[in-house]
């Protein structure tokens, strides 16, 4: 029993290693404690996947996931010894250069092209505050601002050209049958007051014939805010 106990402990410490290391770098299967927005219990439509509260939305023959990143995940996987994450900030800034994100993953079924529109995608709250995506070029104002326009930032805001979903999918904003494209949508942090929050996808769907119009399609994902857990990530 002794020599068999031996050799199972190693191998359940290794298995447990492997298991922390994929948590890490956001797999596992794990939720983020930190994170101060969750899926609303009072979701209108949708699944949740319990293991790491990402909420799933079908219609159309479009299956569309959001997933909710905390700024400690964010930064624990793209702040590094020699990169700053391009959604990087401190708790010190104005709520106008804090930046929260949701990595969204969009699979296109349908038979038709789909397209994204950012401009009417929006983050909303109960205080009837309205966000709309973060452009690019804010986050190089944003780090020039602040003084923070160094090489560690630079490599950050060129890992975003692959990381952010508008720039994943391109000026032409397509999204072709059976594909499937996936990235974050950069915001405004939402108001610290407000309990409820929602995200808005807005898609158009290319018409089955060309004498009609594009065909609008929104998908809404319900979030409930922590106040406390948001006072100590700002």
């Amino acid at each position: 029993m002794r020599k068999f106990s031996y050799i199972t402990l190693p191998i359940a410490l290794l298995a447990m290693v492997v298991y922390l290391c994929s948590c890490a770098v956001g797999g596992g299967g794990i939720v983020d404690p930190s994170d101060p927005l969750t899926p609303s219990p009072e979701i209108k439509e949708g699944t949740v996947d319990p293991s790491t509260r990402a909420i799933t939305i079908s219609k159309e023959d479009i299956t569309v996931t959001s997933e909710h990143w905390s700024k400690k995940r964010v930064d624990r996987k793209y702040s590094t010894v020699d990169m700053r994450s391009p959604f990087f900030y401190l708790e010190t800034w104005a709520q106008s250069f804090q930046t929260d994100v949701f990595h969204v993953t969009i699979t296109n079924n349908s038979p038709r092209e789909v397209l994204v529109v950012f401009k009417e995608t929006t983050i909303e709250d109960e205080r009837e505050y309205l966000y709309k995506p973060t452009q690019m070029d804010f986050f190089t104002y944003k780090f020039r601002t602040k003084k923070m326009m160094d090489l560690k930032t630079k490599r950050g805001l060129e890992e975003a050209r692959y990381i952010v979903l508008s720039e994943v999918i391109g000026p032409k904003r397509a999204i072709a049958p059976g594909q499937t494209v996936s990235g974050f949508i950069p915001f405004t942090v939402p108001s610290t007051q407000a309990h409820k929050v929602w995200l808005t996808l807005t898609l158009e769907k290319e018409p089955d014939l060309a004498t009609k119009s594009y065909e609008r399609i929104q998908f809404r994902f319900d979030y409930v805010q922590d106040l406390v857990l948001r006072a100590r990530q700002n």
